[in-house]
């Protein structure tokens, strides 16, 4: 009984350091701004029972324990089966998953090699804990990894594309930008470091709704974020996005109840992202026993019973040759990928500085092209002036011409006329001098 005793203090001693070293908040503390509060729970919030049913927990090195969607191989989130609502919070996602509530408000999300994406619990309510990008005509954003904050550089297959205009699309899943073309749009956009804060957190809110209704056409009215009382997939409902978000408070208390809950330890060995259990299922994710499409048969989806890795070393068992074997795999298809990663980039560059120079070449024969087309333009006008020029000095000519015309036969008409005055004056005074010419005669 002593013995007894003994262990359940120590573990209850490890269990309170544990608690208090693996805070779940990743986030710099602000004032908070926003007024609507969470929905006050009393009790507990059990991620642990809530999201069993649609998925597995597991126990990751370095994370404690995570989960795992039962969502299919294809499964990212932030991208998968949603869309973005934008709200008196930012823009917020929407997930059409009934369990969507969850993972993509609280905690961050961790990428696998073998198991592919795994979510880390956290405590603190968000619209979306993603970093957002802009530029090229396109908006981009990210998953935020649990060990770093805003402005995390994701690598590029982590990013999501849509062009600016299908932001707020409810089929926002049918403009997808194609992720082979992610190194060239990050190159070419920028960090968007719009913020709000609540509860303390600061909140990244995407692009402004100014800028969003300039490239959609149409105006753009945040959706006021009210409370359910019970978990399930989001509605929008006479301008409201109703959702379920308990507060921090409730959510810690079930993370602690949860400790003592079975969890699986992963084994890599047998990579889950090939299949996931979920190929074929239909159940919004759900683990329905005894169908197609699901491992429920398998030790690997029972929570409650550990599965066995005697025999098959998995990446938590150090010092195995198969385990080394893995990793030295892994580091290889790393520095495959780097290296691929960095020719695209060198061969997208090099294609960039060919298109810039086509484009200044081509810029620099249409300006030559509209200066000689000036040049052409002002000779017409030119030579259209003189020749305006030319005809007004004709017609001036003409018009001296004429008018010098006028004057001498005016002239011509005054001395033609002074000629007939003087001649009739003439004709006047010859019968006047014979008359006197006569009169001396007679006297004599």
């Amino acid at each position: 009984m002593k013995t007894l005793i003994k262990h359940t203090g120590l573990s209850l001693l490890l269990i309170s350091f544990f608690l208090g070293s693996c805070a779940s908040t990743y986030y710099t503390p602000y004032s908070s701004d926003v007024p609507q509060q969470q929905v006050q729970v009393s009790g507990s919030i059990s991620f642990y029972d809530e999201l069993s049913p649609y998925g597995r927990w597991v126990n990751y090195p370095g994370y404690d324990r995570v989960w795992i969607p039962n969502a299919g191989s294809d499964f990212r989130p932030y991208y998968s089966n949603g869309h973005w609502v934008y709200t008196d919070y930012g823009w917020t996602w929407m997930s059409d998953y009934s369990w969507g509530w969850a993972p993509f408000h609280y905690g961050r999300w961790l990428y696998d090699d073998f198991q592919g994406w795994m979510w880390v619990p956290g405590n603190d309510w968000g619209p979306a804990w993603v970093n957002w990008r802009t530029g090229g005509d396109y908006y981009g954003w990210a998953p935020m990894g649990p060990q770093y904050d805003y402005g995390y550089n994701a690598p590029a297959p982590y990013w999501a594309f849509v062009p600016r205009q299908y932001i707020n699309s409810p089929r926002i899943n049918n403009y997808y930008v194609n992720n082979s073309r992610n190194v060239t749009i990050i190159n070419n956009t920028t960090v968007i470091n719009n913020t709000n804060t609540y509860n303390r957190n600061r909140i990244y809110t995407g692009p402004s709704a100014n800028e969003v209704q300039r490239y959609a056409g149409q105006p753009i009215r945040p959706v006021r974020v009210t409370d359910t009382n019970r978990p399930g997939a989001g509605r929008v409902d006479n301008n409201q996005l109703r959702i379920y978000r308990p507060d921090a408070t409730a959510i810690q208390r079930g993370r602690e109840a949860d400790r003592a809950r079975p969890v699986q330890n992963i084994d890599n060995s047998r990579p889950s992202r090939i299949d996931n259990g979920n190929s074929n299922n239909t159940n919004n994710g759900r683990i329905t026993p005894n169908q197609p499409g699901n491992n429920n048969n398998n030790p690997s989806n029972r929570p409650n019973q550990p599965v066995d890795n005697n025999n098959r070393p998995s990446r938590i068992t150090p010092g195995t040759t198969t385990d080394q074997s893995q990793q030295q795999q892994r580091i290889q298809r790393d520095q495959q990928v780097q290296q691929q990663q960095q020719i695209q980039r060198q061969q997208q560059q090099q294609q960039q500085r060919i298109q810039r120079d086509q484009q200044v070449q081509q810029q620099a024969q249409r300006q030559q092209q509209q200066q000689q087309q000036q040049q052409e333009q002002q000779r017409i006008q030119r030579a259209q002036q003189q020749q305006q020029q030319q005809q007004q000095q004709q017609q001036e000519q003409q018009r001296v011409q004429r008018a010098q015309q006028e004057q001498q036969q005016q002239q011509k008409q005054q001395q033609e006329q002074q000629r007939i005055q003087r001649d009739q004056q003439q004709q006047q005074q010859q019968p006047q001098q014979q008359q006197q010419s006569e009169r001396p005669s007679r006297v004599g």
